[in-house]
């Protein structure tokens, strides 16, 4: 945390806020994130690629859900924006084909022992609730976390592909993944 407070490199605006200290973009902090959290995953699922990706899939669906949540819930309210019905759609299809990824590494026994799944759904009970607040409050930054997530996930998938060229399938699915941002990155331009 020290750095984020002291190190301009990441603080996207110069100047300080009220109290003193360099303004962090939320952007940033997303960045944090992630990169803490992919260390953290790099460490425990080292060697262990279809777990890794099993526990990936597992979560990479939460925002979607989590997405289509607060949809509703605004939509009730009758807080319905001009984009409203496409960003269901077009969230409820990637949920679904985030879906169909982990139907594949199930089928590579991703989930076959108990500390994963474990794992897997615990993180995605708490990364859902996140997510539901997050975007909530601010949908521009969830869909910037989220994109960010997307990039990471074509990035390991590329990764593997590039050592097993001969597994379609996977370079398959990294392609879902980068498209999935480039769609996270089109809902961001919107302005929800």
């Amino acid at each position: 945390m020290y750095y984020l407070w002291y190190y301009p490199r990441y603080s996207s605006i110069p100047y300080p806020n009220s109290m003193g200290t360099p303004y962090i973009s939320m952007k940033k902090i997303n960045t944090w994130i992630l990169d803490t959290t992919i260390y953290i995953l790099d460490f425990l699922y080292r060697g262990r690629d279809f777990q890794r990706f099993w526990v990936l899939e597992v979560i990479a669906r939460a925002p979607y859900f989590s997405f289509i949540s607060v949809l509703h819930f605004r939509e009730s309210l009758g807080l319905r924006g001009a984009d409203h019905v496409y960003l269901m759609k077009e969230h409820f299809y990637q949920a679904l084909n985030e879906t169909e990824h982990l139907e594949e590494m199930e089928l590579r026994e991703g989930n076959k022992y108990w500390i994963d799944r474990f794992f897997a759904k615990h993180l995605v009970l708490l990364y859902y609730w996140i997510m539901v607040v997050y975007y909530l409050v601010d949908s521009e930054n969830a869909y910037d976390i989220n994109m960010k997530i997307e990039k990471h996930a074509y990035e390991t998938y590329t990764k593997y592909a590039a050592y097993h060229p001969e597994d379609t399938k996977i370079q398959e699915i990294a392609q879902d993944e980068l498209n999935h941002a480039k769609e996270l990155q089109h809902a961001m331009m919107l302005h929800v």
